[in-house]
């Protein structure tokens, strides 16, 4: 298992290095594919065939993949001084911004739930599973690719860090140190002591990208330069507590399903929403954080 984990891991890391590598439309493309065949797999966490989740997530984020890709043919050719396009694009990106809100704060809402139910068990209604699985996995992937044209790929890559660190670090602290169990209904390994190691990792390591990688533009960096550290201590508790929540509730929708993994195209890791789970919350309200401290609508 722990092989084919490895393994798995080289693979997908060569290919996102390779798209980026070939270019932002590659790399966006890549990350599409990715975001698609986790909303297929959420979707069949609604009851719903393969054949028919296939089909809404193809066409769903199929048709939202080839409009960005249109726009940003458009954008390319646009004369700047051209009004009637920037006001366009000015209302779509106005547009866009209270989408990835209205997802981030459904987000919130369910972290809510999720807390209430962490020893109860969480019942997700088919429904709200089937719309969920249609809106947020979108949110999430044009949130990623907003993040990388707008600021560059150190910031999405110290957003994704942020996922990843309170991620392994929640695993090893909790291994060692685990006693109290933190969602014991839902996903009865995760402890409350991995939360903390998981929490304290990600606020050491963003002040030391602020402190010691200024040059970088990273969201830490954005935040203690522009709030403080203390904004930074509640923007990454805020953060690593959306990804927490990301994770259990794919956790709630698979216990419910009866299944352990989304699906099985990853061998050693699951499917694609498997490894994609705490990301769906987390790159929205990353986006809009970055974007609200940088236009100055909070700061």
């Amino acid at each position: 298992m722990l092989k084919q984990r490895v393994i798995t891991a080289i693979v997908l890391l060569l290919i996102l290095i390779g798209s980026y590598w070939l270019g932002p439309v590659e790399f966006a493309g890549v990350m599409a594919v990715a975001f698609i065949l986790a909303q297929w797999e959420w979707l069949k966490l609604a009851g719903l065939s393969s054949a028919v989740s296939a089909v809404i997530a193809i066409l769903v984020g199929g048709s939202i993949s080839g409009l960005t890709y249109l726009a940003y043919l458009d954008l390319q050719m646009i004369d700047q001084a051209a009004r009637e396009y920037q006001m366009l694009y000015a209302n779509l990106s106005g547009i866009f911004v209270m989408y990835l809100a209205v997802i981030t704060l459904l987000w919130v809402g369910i972290s809510i739930r999720v807390f209430f139910a962490r020893n109860t068990g969480l019942p997700v209604n088919k429904v709200v599973v089937g719309v969920t699985g249609v809106f947020f996995p979108p949110a999430a992937w044009l949130a990623f690719v907003a993040m990388y044209a707008s600021f560059g790929i150190t910031m999405v890559i110290s957003l994704l860090a942020i996922v990843w660190v309170a991620d392994i670090m929640a695993y090893f602290t909790g291994m060692a140190f685990g006693k109290h169990r933190m969602s014991p209904a839902i996903s009865p390994k995760k402890s409350w002591e991995g939360v903390a190691g998981g929490m304290l990792s990600v606020m050491i390591l963003g002040l030391i990208l602020a402190w010691f990688f200024s040059w970088m533009n990273t969201i830490p960096g954005v935040i203690v330069e522009s709030m403080g550290v203390v904004a930074w201590i509640v923007a990454a508790f805020i953060l690593v507590s959306l990804s927490i929540v990301g994770d259990l509730f794919e956790s709630a929708l698979k216990r419910q399903a009866g299944i352990k993994d989304s699906s099985n195209l990853l061998p050693g890791h699951g499917g694609f929403y498997d490894r994609l789970d705490a990301m769906m919350p987390t790159l929205p309200a990353g986006f809009l954080l970055t974007v609200l401290i940088l236009s100055g609508t909070i700061g």
